[in-house]
């Protein structure tokens, strides 16, 4: 599991009268979220606000990170400054505290739940949570797709194709191959060296000449060896372009 780095900041602990105090809302907030190529460009900013009640001696929040990575559902990360009680000064009226979170995998979405709490003579006298807004990581992985297909006639019943592929994605891929298949005969597989992000290459095939009946079947990365944000375009049926 990658590791969460962690950071916190008291914003504020500022006296003010009993009548104010209890007109100041209870927040929680997602202040920035930042996302990068680079693990220390992905982080998230929280930060959470209360007021004391009658009878409060000192206030304390509590952060709680969840992530939910593609296809799972939401779980609480375990990481150093996290799912610990910060207290105020105690007999301060408001309580503020900032919390940024770095080092968050992609892809991913993250956001804070935040516990409070108020203490007074005999402990714990109120509680409550919220949750903030969800800040997003967006994906680094290649996406290979086809971009073009044509073909010229070469000879009798033969044909020449030409087939360019890209990476939509963001980061290189490996090498990998390609399949072209003219109705039912598929022919050799092509290797695309690495792929470059916003790259693309052309690569020409031999095969007998495809006609209505017999459309063009393109399938990428047939060893699966790239990891890609999304297969589900890795394989393109078109129709015959002669």
């Amino acid at each position: 599991m990658r590791k969460i780095a962690c950071t916190a900041t008291l914003l504020l602990a500022a006296l003010a009268s009993p009548a104010q105090a209890q007109t100041v809302p209870t927040r929680a907030v997602l202040e920035s979220c930042h996302a990068g190529d680079a693990p220390l460009e992905r982080f998230a900013v929280f930060s959470a606000q209360m007021g004391a009640v009658p009878g409060t001696q000192k206030m304390q929040v509590r952060f709680d990170l969840m992530q939910r990575l593609p296809g799972d559902d939401y779980r609480r990360v375990q990481a150093p400054g996290l799912g610990v009680w910060r207290s105020s000064v105690p007999g301060v009226d408001i309580f503020r505290y900032r919390k940024q979170v770095a080092n968050l995998a992609a892809p991913g979405t993250y956001r804070a739940v935040v516990r409070f709490r108020w203490i007074g003579a005999t402990g714990v006298i109120a509680h409550a949570v919220k949750r903030t807004r969800t800040c997003k990581q967006r994906d680094l992985r290649p996406d290979l797709g086809v971009e073009k297909v044509s073909a010229v006639p070469a000879g009798q019943d033969r044909a020449r194709y030409t087939v360019i592929v890209g990476n939509d994605g963001r980061s290189t891929t490996p090498g990998f191959g390609v399949t072209l298949a003219v109705g039912s005969q598929v022919l050799p597989t092509q290797v695309v060296e690495a792929l470059a992000p916003g790259g693309d290459r052309s690569l020409t095939f031999a095969g007998p000449r495809c006609n209505r009946s017999t459309p063009l079947k393109i399938s990428l990365d047939t060893s699966l060896v790239v990891d890609e944000s999304d297969e589900g375009d890795n394989v393109r049926l078109v129709p015959c372009p002669l």
